[in-house]
């Protein structure tokens, strides 16, 4: 095996792993084969139990841009921070263990990095749903027509746009500046909101921001073959994001303006529908009553009556949701929630109600 002596590479991969043998060497495949190779790869076993370390030690034996991290607990986030501490670039993207990178993705990066100097890189991506076969089932793209934006551009604006599309919604996928991500790596640790708080802190920091096109990453969830299950912390995590993101804008003097709120009170209203889907229908075993109580406090809440204001002239977007949900209408939310599921089940051409 070569000699591995200190370096410093144009960028550094982290992924934080914890009992991931199943999936998580597509995503190192994927960063190993890229068409740009001045990279490293940092790979954190958060105290795995099944093959992850073994798998590991063989990719790190194999290739000489592979280290190695071992933790005694299953935390990905601190994983991930400590691989972000020892990484030697002054850049660093974090992919999940079920994520991957599509061939060229680091080379476009690259490209777009030395020529407008971002100081902080979206990818954009794709969100991969396979079933319980492992076939592919259903895709979401996210993603912005490539550039770059710099001092002379708004950056609030560019941020609500980003958020619309979901590019600001976790840590994976982005390349961020190391120094800036290990000042707000304890976010990563203790807002548990899948980094977008972290995110948002970095982006914050930036002077310049860039997109590149794709979608360069990928995202993959696993069907478990059980329904979707009731999750309670879903509704308080899309209102701390929406929060978030009012405070960025008011920090930069932008929340007053109606073209650049827009995008995020659109998406705290399909926030919102997603979070009385998952109350409605999620699988639980809380009563109706309790289901409908939920939905009821959802929204009363005083930001979700802003949002929903804000985008009443363009109300026809949420279909058969947003008349309940404007009038304070727990009933006919849920009601509305388990028709949108028999629509998507039964695939029949009623997409108007969706």
């Amino acid at each position: 095996m070569a000699h591995r002596v200190p370096r410093c590479p144009g960028i550094s991969v982290v992924m934080a792993v914890h009992d991931g043998a199943g999936h998580f060497a597509r995503s190192v495949e994927s960063v190993l084969n890229q068409s740009y190779a001045d990279l490293e790869l940092m790979l954190v076993d958060c105290a795995s139990t099944d093959r992850t370390p073994a798998l590991m030690q063989s990719f790190h034996d194999r290739d000489i841009r592979v280290e190695l991290i071992e933790r005694d607990d299953d935390d990905i986030a601190a994983g991930l921070v400590s691989a972000i501490e020892r990484a030697r670039s002054p850049r660093v993207l974090m992919l999940r263990q079920e994520g991957w990178l599509a061939p060229g993705a680091l080379e476009t990066v690259h490209a777009l990095v030395d020529g407008d100097a971002p100081d902080i890189v979206f990818l954009s991506r794709s969100d991969d749903s396979y079933d319980g076969k492992g076939h592919l089932a259903s895709t979401r793209k996210r993603r912005v027509a490539q550039r770059t934006w710099g001092a002379d551009d708004d950056l609030a604006g560019v941020a609500a746009l980003l958020y619309e599309e979901g590019l600001l919604s976790d840590a994976y996928g982005t390349v961020l500046m190391r120094e800036s991500a290990r000042e707000h790596g304890g976010l990563l640790t203790s807002e548990r909101d899948g980094g977008f708080a972290f995110v948002l802190a970095c982006f914050a920091d930036a002077h310049r921001v860039g997109v590149v096109d794709g979608p360069l990453y990928h995202d993959a969830a696993y069907a478990s073959g059980a329904a979707a299950p009731f999750d309670p912390a879903f509704a308080r995590q899309c209102a701390h994001e929406h929060r978030l993101m009012m405070d960025l804008l008011r920090s930069r003097g932008a929340d007053g303006d109606p073209a650049i709120v827009a995008p995020v009170h659109r998406k705290h209203v399909r926030d919102l529908i997603a979070c009385i889907d998952n109350a409605s229908i999620g699988s639980s075993a809380i009563s109706a009553s309790e289901r409908l109580d939920r939905v009821q406090t959802m929204i009363d809440d005083a930001d979700v009556r802003d949002s929903l204001a804000a985008v009443e002239d363009a109300s026809s977007e949420f279909g058969i949701m947003y008349r309940p949900m404007s009038r304070r209408n727990a009933a006919g939310c849920c009601m509305g929630a388990r028709l949108r599921e028999l629509v998507r089940i039964s695939h029949l051409p009623l997409g108007f109600i969706l």
